[in-house]
């Protein structure tokens, strides 16, 4: 798998990138190329956080997921904004008012895709930044009617305060309580992985127009951004997660029906944190995220009838961020092939 990686790094496409394979099981196959930051010796290991951007939206969707199953929304995914904050009914626009909880996580509710500021309000405790920025930028107008797809990273944002509104506790702290204790994704956490200033985990990376080199950087998306996309994790500790829609028995959390709901499409391809799509190779439905906090980049891809998940990320992203989509995408086409003709020679010859 590693000269999958080998040929990209030699030509400059990302200072580091690591890719695997998922099963059942878990990481099953697994390589890393490159170096944890531009300029320094130290190799990115397989072992190392990676910042998987949007790809946190999954996650957040599955957090509340487990909130409805146990009853912290007392109308569950038909919760509205009003139900939850009406103390801001009379600042918001009115057509926000009966916008829910599944129409946030599944991009229907028609909020715009981001804060005017996300570094507003930045004196103040997490919850009362999101729940300022959440009033500040629903009081406008809907970006699109109610039931139609538009991507929305502010509607994450709401959906996380909501959260805290309802429990009185950050939305991270809820992340490592219900989501990644239980899952024993004891790697993850938010913003930059590392020790600021020191190379003891990879660096972000954006390229400099005027030379073309690789500039690292430890920098994130606003915290208040957090349920959008700030979370950091290792391959090992995210196949945990994938796992919830490759288990073949009950998954760790939630139900079967719990999770499937996550990854139906409510509006063209879009369901709760992933994008779903119809492939030959997954012999059926396959669903996939990318996430990138414009230094980073990570792309994923889950096959649940072939029990199969793909993944890869640099440690950095280009200004045209279609650009390392392209690269990262080509790089999962051929593990798919790789893994499809191991199967293919295992059915053949047997263990």
């Amino acid at each position: 798998m590693g000269h999958f990686l080998a040929k990209p790094i030699r030509n400059g496409a990302s200072p580091g990138l690591i890719a695997a394979i998922v099963d059942r099981r878990g990481v099953r196959a697994i390589a890393a190329a490159g170096v944890r930051k531009a300029g320094h010796p130290q190799p990115l290991l397989t072992t190392d956080s990676i910042h998987i951007g949007s790809n946190t939206k999954a996650m957040t969707a599955t957090l509340l997921a487990v909130l409805v199953r146990d009853g912290v929304f007392a109308g569950g995914w038909n919760t509205a904004i009003a139900d939850v904050f009406p103390d801001v009914c009379d600042h918001i626009h009115p057509e926000y008012r009966d916008a829910t909880l599944w129409q946030l996580v599944t991009m229907t509710s028609g909020v715009r895709c981001d804060a005017a500021d996300w570094h507003a309000h930045r004196d103040a405790d997490l919850i009362e930044r999101r729940y300022a920025i959440l009033r500040d930028n629903l009081a406008d107008p809907p970006a699109a009617t109610a039931g139609e797809y538009q991507y929305s990273n502010l509607a994450y944002v709401v959906a996380g305060a909501m959260a805290e509104r309802i429990t009185g506790r950050t939305w991270e702290t809820l992340m490592q309580e219900r989501l990644f204790e239980p899952l024993g994704m004891a790697s993850a956490g938010f913003g930059p992985p590392g020790t600021p200033g020191e190379v003891d985990q990879p660096w972000g990376h954006q390229r400099d127009p005027e030379s073309g080199d690789w500039v690292p950087n430890q920098l994130d998306n606003a915290a208040a951004m957090g349920p959008a996309g700030t979370v950091h994790v290792t391959f090992e500790d995210w196949a945990k997660f994938m796992s919830l829609w490759l288990a073949e028995g009950p998954p760790a959390i939630l139900d079967r029906e719990g999770v499937d709901r996550l990854i139906t499409p409510v509006s063209g391809r879009y369901a709760a944190g992933w994008s779903v799509a119809t492939r030959f190779w997954a012999q059926g439905k396959a669903t996939t995220h990318s996430g990138s906090n414009t230094s980073w980049f990570a792309l994923l891809w889950i096959a649940p009838r072939i029990g199969h998940a793909y993944v890869v990320a640099a440690n950095s992203a280009e200004a045209d961020v279609s650009s390392t989509f392209r690269l990262l995408d080509g790089i999962v086409s051929k593990l798919i092939r790789s893994s499809r003709r191991a199967r293919h020679t295992a059915r053949l010859f047997g263990p």
